[in-house]
């Protein structure tokens, strides 16, 4: 099967469920993403810990120590940023406001026309985006597709919505989830070749050394970029930073649909690496894990992960 020659579109409603990031000094890290970020923690144990926005599951969030892992090159590929999605403009600012506060250095800022972003990065290094979206009938268009632009956005008057209160109460807004995922990828045309043929993405914007791809029309859950990466080796699976992220698909006929497709495609446009009652995990042509899951193998997780994760007697 050639995956570029069969349509494919993969569900309108698929989102971003979960990204994990191999760290050196866990402590440190759940200090910032904790403490300071206000991601609240559901478990910490061997040196793992996951988190999310509610203290509950699912988790949003895996931080696993490894403390002989080697940094992620600065021109190779693996994670450029992860964005994090807030409801609105006020629990934005909100976060923002404990960010200024603990004099955490911000990277950027900028009004996407299509959402208001801020970016910065963790004590290691790793890029995150906080964001929230416009709605979805402003954002401009162009011949039917989607104009993202890079305008100033004013942090001042972000911050004149921020609630005070909620930013000394150290918890992030409870409806904080993934919105989408941007990673430096070696070639343009063998990151459409995966995410677009084959997993079904749509292109939503696409520039001479980066590509932004959607479900469902949004805006993008992935932006790939050959900025500082074009043309390095596959990603060393063990190396700090990402190790996985995950895509929740919620239609069962369209995750098995797609899971036939990886089946029968790869190891040609990238590789499976599971493929069993927790999900579809695959490897994507630079060495990228991916997890493909729906509502039953989210299920089976959250039954097995706790007897997986607890200590021997």
């Amino acid at each position: 099967m050639n995956p570029k020659n069969e349509a494919f579109a993969i569900h309108a409603d698929t989102s971003l469920a979960h990204l994990e990031l191999t760290v050196h000094d866990l402590p440190n890290m759940l200090s910032f993403y904790g403490d300071l970020m206000g991601f609240k923690v559901i478990e910490n144990l061997g040196g793992r810990a996951k988190l999310s926005s509610t203290g509950g599951q699912p988790t949003l969030l895996t931080l696993s120590e490894r403390k002989d892992a080697q940094p992620q090159p600065a021109h190779g590929v693996g994670l450029y940023h992860m964005a994090f999605r807030f409801s609105g403009r006020k629990p934005l600012a909100t976060t923002l406001m404990r960010l200024v506060a603990a004099r955490w250095p911000l990277q950027g800022a900028s009004d996407h026309q299509v959402s208001e972003a801020i970016y910065l990065a963790d004590p290691e290094g790793n890029g995150i985006e906080i964001y929230r979206d416009r709605p979805r009938e402003d954002w401009p268009r162009l011949q039917g597709s989607i104009q993202m632009g890079n305008l100033p956005l004013d942090l001042h008057k972000l911050l004149e919505e921020a609630s005070q209160d909620a930013a000394q109460a150290d918890a992030i807004d409870q409806a904080t989830d993934l919105g989408h995922i941007h990673l430096q990828v070696s070639d343009l045309g063998k990151a459409a070749a995966f995410y677009h043929h084959l997993l079904g993405f749509d292109i939503m914007m696409s520039l001479p050394t980066a590509l932004f791809m959607a479900a469902g029309g949004y805006h993008h859950h992935l932006g790939v970029n050959t900025w500082h990466s074009l043309h390095a080796p596959p990603r060393d699976q063990e190396a700090l930073g990402l190790r996985a992220f995950a895509f929740q698909i919620p239609d069962e006929a369209n995750w098995l649909a797609l899971a036939q497709r990886v089946r029968t495609s790869c190891p040609e446009t990238g590789s499976v690496e599971r493929d069993d009652l927790l999900g579809l995990s695959v490897v994507d042509q630079d060495g990228i894990r991916i997890e493909l899951l729906t509502a039953a193998t989210t299920a089976v997780r959250q039954v097995l992960d706790p007897i997986r994760s607890a200590p021997l007697a």
